[in-house]
């Protein structure tokens, strides 16, 4: 029988973490223990507990790692302080679609298993969820100088700016296999959505 690979080494948590990603998001996480995870990284059981307090806390550091890779993406495309660039939305809407393609079990877990799962997992959505929601209004700024918006015009660009987030979140899941618009073209969708943001965006 192989020996498991000590608890101590550094990359044994991120080993970890990677392989919770996984399991979760194939099982869930209440059909998931802390042997499941063991078993799939190759450690022995005290080696998660070495590393985190139980399943809940490693439930929270895989959203958590698999949120901070779409912030990544997103800021690799759009950074923060970046002018008023509408077209970024195009380019963060194909990084994302790229990055959701490319990591089948990561964003199985952010779409169909991180809200409220735990209470840190919440958590970690609201703030996620709150960052996009502030860096979208980017994408209504045409940065012309103009005057403070109106409060009229404020509270249609906020609706305009969930609304886009909100969808943008929304069709990844529905497009997973099992899906209702599983079957439907990825190319078709990926224009849909580009064709929905920028009505969304022209209304403000």
């Amino acid at each position: 029988m192989a020996t498991k690979l000590p608890a101590h080494r550094p990359s044994r948590r991120d080993e970890i973490v990677d392989a919770a990603i996984i399991v979760f998001a194939r099982q869930g996480f209440v059909d998931t223990s802390i042997s499941d995870i063991a078993e799939a990284a190759d450690v022995a059981v005290t080696a998660v507990y070495y590393h985190f307090a139980g399943k809940e806390d490693l439930y929270g550091a895989a959203v958590g790692k698999v949120l901070s890779s779409v912030d990544e993406v997103v800021a690799s495309v759009r950074a923060d302080d970046a002018p008023g660039d509408r077209d970024a939305l195009f380019r963060v809407i194909d990084a994302v679609w790229e990055w959701v393609d490319e990591n089948p079990e990561p964003a199985t877990l952010m779409h169909l298993h991180t809200p409220a799962a735990t209470r840190q997992a919440a958590q970690l959505r609201r703030e996620f969820d709150d960052l996009h929601s502030r860096r979208a209004f980017a994408y209504l700024n045409d940065d012309s100088g103009s005057d403070v918006p109106s409060p009229q015009r404020l509270g249609v660009a906020t609706l305009a700016v969930k609304t886009l987030v909100d969808v943008m979140i929304a069709i990844h899941p529905m497009r997973m296999p099992g899906g209702p618009l599983s079957s439907c073209s990825p190319k078709a969708l990926r224009a849909a959505i580009k064709s929905l943001s920028t009505r969304l965006i022209l209304s403000v």
